[in-house]
């Protein structure tokens, strides 16, 4: 399009003129013989028309050329003013480069970046003169400038004199190594940025705009420059410190109707429920905004996202928010430059994948003054394959910044390479977690950061801001509880802080370096012994020391306090050793609270110690009554068995896991005329919906557009009565569903059974209550290999079969963790209801440890964190026959999806486990690593392996420390009760997959090397 910079009957067509200029002071001087009388700037004290302006620093430069100036760096150090602005014209007018100081910086930052860039005079006044002492370099103090030039007549040098390639201005950043870095621009590309900038949006003459920014960064390009070169006023905002309300009616009471730049920490601060004046387009930059800052502003003003750069001048992206509220949205490419998302190879990646971004074209800077190995690192030579495109003199900006393309053609920001850390072996997106929290409607701004402690774990910490009207309407139970609906486990904070208003930067970021936990404790060692009498207070220690609070309640939560499985079994390994020996880590989550616990332990401390064999008749008992069917029921129709190879209507539970999300995708390419109702927990459809999107994303899996008409969201929870499902739409379901597949359960390996007896024995009896409600339908479920547990040390078999009944198993099942025991029940209920007519297939999985092409594989559980740790320790425990039943998730679900289409497989059981001669134990996966993948690792004895890494909080394995610790029998632990387990036959299997491409997979050599680079062990 055509722009024009416009003033009654004024026009100059500044597009057709960007031919003619070489250089940013041509384009000024252009503008000010356009306007000669239009205000340019106002001030609090003062205010200057563009001809005044001109005329201003047409003096001061002819000042510096006096000094023989030209072709040289000069520091400007100013506050805010009318004098700081005709102080940066002077310099570009003189062939000069100006580097920005703000006046807030420390003495030494600033005496640092006078000596890094070499700069050879100073312009600055009376606030900040003492800053200078010291230095020899000259300096001109404009509080006593008179405004007339030393040398009368001198004469201002021709715009036409600057070279395009000259550098027009300095801007520092933060450099990594702690020395700041200056960025040089040359004319070219800042009036190329300019042009193009101002061509999309439409910057106008007749605009009114805020100067907020501070001009030592580099967004003063946008707020500042911007508005001068197209002819608009500028209204300098007189502290950028002062935010909220006062800063809108600034806006509202100066006219003011574009604001080029407002960081969106400050863009939450201003009230929503008040006019806005003649203000209608707000652009924001520097950070994520929070998405309920968009949903609040992008209906009242265009408001445009500007990302870009210092060393690509200001902006190369930008978006205009319409409708769509994702703060990630960053938008499309200025015609100015080329933009490309690439990966390791520098190699284009394909759409929705993220890479980095790298910037080629006119707005690159020339690099960083005086850091020429730093310069190569990020301004780099264009691969050879764009060099036959674009020249072979091409560059590229590596920027360090993760994103992706999206369908509609705009880029999403992921966030930075370096906010990528690692914590208990998992690599975590601080971003991610902040835009999670951002999304809460109540928080107003948020900053995520990793807290290390002198000693004990380091831990996530979230620092919130809240809107002052929803302060005492959330909670930070509340905020946990949501959190957990969209962030895994091991990303969830284990700390919320709230603050009345977040530090912010100079430049309106989020300051974390300034966000602190106000209190901060040594972890101690366990004590031996501790006294019934001094347990209260040695447990509050204990408390305090590890959720780093200072004031406890005897009667607080351990979990609502930010207490995790990790931080209990820290807190396991702190108790005293004659209470560790009477509680076991599971127990705690008994006894949440200080209060239940010292009841607990001075009961267990002054009683009779029961056995284990006590304990298991117990358990056993107590698993037999959880077995019984919790309703009667009678089939007096079975469904037809053809539903079963084309069924219309499907219900799945566990979409959101790794096994339930491969088999979702199983199941609606095997049944294409099927519309698959899921069960999610989520507050709103569109949420439940983007968890399986991200389940399908994080699992390495294609999601098709398509598939949103294929899937039906049924909000729910497994733990609740018509498994929460409104009484209506319960009601159809019980009509229309066909066939059931229940994925869904709860794996944790550290909970006791009467906590996961909930969703996973409960939500079986819901299972089985709408598989016989309203008409009768076909179940196939998910058991385990588990149910199956250690037993061959109570039974003495080598081999079990599918259909040998799993009771004979029950003493060892009784003795394993809560998990295992849930399953047994699950599976025992189902074989009930089974008996009494219910069409039932039952697929036992061995442990599904990845996908068998792409590696995808869920870091949290149980085999890729004790992969993880014994790769990190180069060393694996030697416990002879320790067998997983180690399978692939991709084998899995084609299994389930071709057998239960089968009418003849209703009322069987499947083993799905790989075949004996590739049964892998620990020993032999292990090796395969070291062989196969060239990781060096070496087998230990157990005790000694165990003993490398008891004190080791930061192993992934660490959260499950009782599994290797505690007695289940004859003086052994979980996972030495394990050696040498069952072999496995798989009949049933195995002649309904005969005549299929459908195997257990091998891990070979492929499938290894996939699953270590998915968890990024090679």
């Amino acid at each position: 399009m055509e722009f024009q910079i416009t003033h009654e009957n004024v026009n100059y067509d500044f597009h057709i003129q960007q031919n003619l200029f070489k250089n940013v002071v041509s384009i000024f001087e252009a503008v000010s013989q356009s306007f000669p009388k239009k205000l340019a700037i106002i001030s609090k004290d003062k205010s200057l028309s563009y001809e005044e302006l001109d005329r201003q620093s047409d003096k001061l430069a002819s000042h510096l050329l006096s000094l023989r100036l030209t072709g040289t760096s000069i520091a400007v150090c100013m506050s805010s003013s009318v004098e700081q602005i005709i102080s940066y014209l002077a310099v570009l007018k003189i062939g000069a480069a100006y580097i920005p100081l703000d006046g807030q910086l420390p003495e030494s930052r600033i005496k640092l970046i006078m000596g890094d860039s070499g700069a050879e005079f100073i312009i600055t006044e009376n606030a900040y003169i003492s800053k200078f002492s010291g230095m020899n370099t000259p300096l001109v103090n404009m509080s006593n400038w008179t405004g007339e030039p030393v040398e009368q007549g001198l004469e201002v040098i021709s715009p036409d004199d600057i070279n395009p390639m000259q550098t027009a201005y300095i801007i520092y950043t933060s450099g990594s190594t702690g020395i700041p870095k200056g960025v040089e621009i040359h004319h070219e590309a800042f009036y190329t940025f300019v042009k193009y900038f101002t061509e999309l949006w439409g910057f106008s003459a007749k605009d009114r705009t805020l100067q907020f920014s501070s001009t030592g960064f580099d967004v003063s390009i946008i707020d500042l420059w911007i508005p001068l070169f197209t002819g608009a006023t500028i209204i300098l905002y007189p502290d950028n410190k002062i935010i909220g309300k006062p800063l809108l009616d600034f806006i509202v009471d100066n006219k003011i109707d574009v604001v080029p730049y407002l960081p969106p920490a400050v863009l939450s601060t201003l009230p929503t429920d008040v006019p806005i004046g003649c203000l209608h387009t707000l652009f924001i930059a520097g950070e994520v905004p929070s998405e309920q800052t968009i949903k609040n502003w992008y209906n009242r003003v265009r408001l445009i996202n500007v990302y870009g750069p210092t060393e690509t001048t200001v902006c190369v992206v930008s978006h205009h928010f319409q409708g769509d509220t994702n703060p990630h949205i960053i938008g499309k490419p200025l015609n100015s430059v080329q933009l490309y998302i690439l990966n390791k190879e520098l190699e284009h990646v394909n759409e929705g994948i993220t890479g980095e971004i790298y910037i080629g074209g006119k707005q690159l800077a020339k690099g960083y003054i005086n850091k020429p190995l730093e310069t190569a690192e990020v301004f780099i030579e264009a691969p050879e394959w764009m060099k036959q495109i674009r020249g072979t003199d091409y560059r590229l900006y590596k920027s360090g910044d993760r994103a992706f393309y999206r369908k509609d053609g705009n880029i999403e920001f992921v966030g930075r390479l370096d906010d990528q850390v690692k914590l208990r072996g998992f690599r975590i997106e601080l971003k991610e977690i902040e835009h999670h929290i951002g999304q809460l409607a109540q928080v107003a701004n948020v900053a995520v950061k990793v807290h290390r402690p002198e000693q004990g774990l380091p831990v996530l910490v979230a620092f919130l801001e809240l809107y002052d009207a929803d302060k005492e309407r959330i909670t930070l139970e509340d905020i946990r509880a949501r959190l957990k609906q969209s962030l895994p486990t091991y990303m969830l904070p284990e700390k919320i802080i709230l603050y009345d208003k977040l530090p912010l930067t100079l430049t309106g970021k989020i300051d974390k370096g300034k966000l602190y936990i106000p209190i901060q404790h040594t972890i101690k060692k366990a004590k031996e012994k501790v006294d019934i009498s001094d347990l209260m207070q040695e447990m509050t220690e204990i408390w305090r020391e590890l959720l780093n609070l200072d004031e406890i309640d005897e009667n607080d939560n351990f979990f609502e306090l930010g207490g995790h499985s990790l931080m209990l079994a820290q807190l396991h390994d702190r108790l005293p050793l004659n209470i560790q020996k009477k509680i076991s880590l599971p127990e705690l989550y008994r006894f949440p609270t200080i209060s239940l616990f010292v009841k607990e332990a001075e009961s267990r401390l002054v009683k009779n110690e029961v056995t284990q064999q006590q304990k298991a008749r117990l358990v056993e008992e107590q698993l037999l009554k959880d077995s019984e069917l919790p309703f009667d029921f009678e089939i007096t129709v079975q469904p037809d068995p053809q539903v079963l190879t084309n069924p219309s209507k499907i219900f799945l539970t566990g979409g959101t896991g790794f096994v339930g999300s491969h088999l979702l995708e199983e199941l609606i390419a095997r049944n294409p005329n099927a519309i698959i109702y899921c069960l999610v927990r989520a507050e709103n459809e569109i949420l439940a919906l983007e968890r399986i999107k991200n389940t399908f994303l994080k699992f390495k899996l294609t999601w098709n557009v398509n598939y949103e008409s294929r899937i039906k969201i049924l909000l729910g929870d497994l733990t609740k009565p018509r498994l929460g499902i409104d009484e209506k739409a319960y009601e159809k379901l019980e009509r229309e569903i066909q066939v059931i597949y229940h994925m869904g359960s709860d794996v944790s390996y550290v909970q006791p059974y009467e906590f996961i007896k909930k969703p996973n024995v409960d939500g079986m009896a819901h299972i089985l209550h709408l598989a016989v409600s309203g008409k009768t339908k076909f179940l196939i479920i998910s058991s385990s290999m588990g149910v199956y547990s250690w037993g061959r040390t109570f039974t003495g078999k080598t081999w079990m079969t599918e259909d040998e009944p799993i009771e004979q198993n029950l003493p060892a099942v009784c003795r394993d963790m809560g998990y295992i025991k849930s399953k047994w029940v699950m599976e025992k209920m189902a074989s009930k209801a089974r008996e009494k007519g219910l069409p039932l297939i039952n697929f036992r999985l061995g442990f599904v440890v990845c996908h068998g092409e792409t590696g995808a594989t869920p870091l949290t559980q149980w085999w890729s964190s004790l992969m993880r740790s014994c790769i990190e320790l180069k060393a694996f425990p030697l416990v002879m026959g320790l067998k997983d039943e180690v399978v692939t998730v991709d084998y899995v679900c084609k299994a389930i999806a071709h057998i239960s289409q089968k009418p003849d497989a209703v009322g069987l059981n499947f083993n799905l486990n790989p075949l004996p001669e590739h049964d892998l134990s620990l020993t032999d996966f292990c090796v395969h690593i070291t062989d196969y993948c060239g990781l060096e690792m070496k087998g230990l004895d157990f005790q000694n392996w165990f003993e490398q890494w008891r004190r080791n909080q930061e192993l992934p394995i660490y959260s499950l420390l009782y599994l290797f610790t505690d007695d289940v029998h004859e003086g052994k632990s979980l996972v030495e009760a394990y050696e040498n387990t069952y072999y496995f036959k798989s009949d049933n299997t195995e002649r309904f997959l005969k005549d299929t491409d459908i195997r257990p997979a091998i891990f070979n050599k492929k499938v290894m090397e996939a699953y270590l680079r998915f968890m990024k062990m090679i």
